[in-house]
């Protein structure tokens, strides 16, 4: 309840964000403004996450993107630079769909009950240590060699969900919103700080989160 509330009155605190994001990308880009992509939510249900389209309209291929993807629209760059393209997510929360921290959802077809076990019990979230960490993931994604690499990143990003899960409490979900926000203002120290707390705890997967670049 606590979620679905402050989503409402952040919506209506952002909504000229919204509108200009919105007129922007229907003057420039056309129909469709939204873009919907399956996501596994909470007992593996599948639902529609929504986002502002930033690809060409008639776009296929990989359901995962690389820095300089072609796909992506001039104005589609400058929108997921600072991951306003996810705003629309806030009504992914009014409907129950996610919570504001959590495990970020994936695409089914990188999903296992065995890997995934955690959905049994929560939500999927907006934010969490794994979304701040690998904020620039097309980036590392395409330093390490491309789409290929991302069941590589999976496994490193599943482990730190772990480690969420480890320490979870009212606490850390509201430490995890802050450092989101902080993390567009400094994100190298905000993912410094996000490291050493690890380190305490599992130094060989900071060693895997530092060897990928981050």
């Amino acid at each position: 309840m606590v979620n679905i509330l402050f989503a409402f009155l952040l919506l209506i605190f952002l909504l000229p964000i919204y509108l200009l994001i919105f007129f922007f990308l229907l003057f420039f880009q056309g129909w469709p403004i939204f873009f919907y992509q399956k996501r596994v939510g909470k007992g593996f249900k599948v639902f529609n996450l929504l986002k502002y389209r930033t690809m060409n309209s008639d776009s296929n291929g990989p359901l995962v993107t690389v820095k300089d993807d072609p796909r992506i629209t001039f104005l589609g760059k400058l929108i997921r630079k600072y991951k306003a393209d996810e705003l629309p997510q806030l009504f992914n929360i009014l409907i129950g769909n996610l919570n504001f921290v959590g495990p970020r959802p994936e695409v089914p077809k990188y999903v296992n009950e065995q890997d995934f076990y955690f959905l049994n019990e929560i939500k999927p979230g907006l934010t969490d240590f794994s979304s701040i960490l690998f904020s620039n993931e097309e980036k590392v994604l395409l330093n390490l060699g491309g789409i290929d690499k991302y069941k590589d990143i999976l496994k490193i990003k599943l482990e730190v969900i772990n480690y969420y899960l480890e320490v979870k409490s009212p606490w850390v979900d509201i430490k995890i919103l802050i450092f989101t926000i902080l993390s567009f203002l400094v994100p190298r120290l905000i993912k410094k700080k996000i490291k050493k707390d690890i380190y305490k705890k599992n130094p060989s997967l900071y060693d895997k989160i530092t060897d990928v670049g981050i």
